[in-house]
């Protein structure tokens, strides 16, 4: 059975993108089980003090309570409250359940914009969503692909943590940085050399940093691999 995975951003009146507007630099992510709500916020540039004064008047304008919250890192605030999706004004989430598709989380708030990912098993479904959000929101479409094959656990559900939880900051970001300078591109970009010397740090040290990165993500990627080709690690 075909299905298909919708990427798709939003802006409306609510608490969140309220926040988000006034936190620029700011990215909150949000899981929900229709309980409780885990919400991440990384806060790069802002002071801890004003996200939490911050935080608890968002809070106070959802209509919800903090059960629960801590300092995960320097610029790093995770915190779960009582679930607040029915009481948004207008609820994105019960409407895309109305319209059949499945919320693949979490939902992503940055720059005033909420960003959200589904799997839809019609083009009607998709459609009527689009159309229901767009009455009470401004809709952009980011990216819809068509999945012909394989089952939703193989195609979707793969979470990022399992794939990068093992990395430092500086592996993650000597990543990034190879990947922004075309340091993967065919044909390559920049050598990783030429990279050091922009972000002036020894070569060897670039070097070592992106090869334990890399020695991580493909370790991580391996079962999913594994699991796609149908193959068997050697004895």
């Amino acid at each position: 059975m075909s299905y298909y995975e919708v990427d798709f951003r939003l802006q409306h009146e609510c608490p969140y993108s309220k926040f988000s507007q006034e936190h620029p630099s700011v990215v909150m992510s949000h899981w929900c089980n229709w309980n409780h709500d885990v919400i991440e916020v990384l806060h790069p540039e802002e002071p801890e003090p004003r996200i939490r004064r911050d935080l608890r008047r968002m809070i106070e304008q959802l209509g919800s309570m903090e059960v629960r919250a801590s300092q995960a890192g320097p610029r790093e605030r995770i915190m779960i409250q009582q679930c607040a999706c029915d009481k948004l004004p207008p609820p994105t989430l019960p409407t895309i359940e109305e319209r059949n598709c499945l919320n693949l989380q979490p939902m992503i708030y940055s720059e005033g914009w909420e960003r959200y990912r589904i799997a839809a098993f019609s083009d009607r479904d998709i459609k009527r969503l689009f159309r229901d959000l767009e009455r009470v929101s401004k809709v952009e479409l980011v990216s819809r692909r068509t999945i012909a094959e394989g089952s939703v656990h193989e195609s979707l559900m793969v979470s990022t943590g399992s794939l990068l939880s093992a990395l430092t900051e500086k592996q993650a970001r000597a990543l990034v940085t190879a990947l922004d300078h075309g340091y993967y591109s065919m044909p390559r970009g920049a050598s990783s050399l030429e990279i050091a010397r922009r972000l002036g740090i020894p070569r060897t040290s670039f070097a070592e940093h992106l090869r334990k990165a890399q020695n991580k993500v493909i370790a991580a990627v391996g079962p999913y691999l594994r699991m796609r080709t149908g193959s068997e690690p050697p004895v």
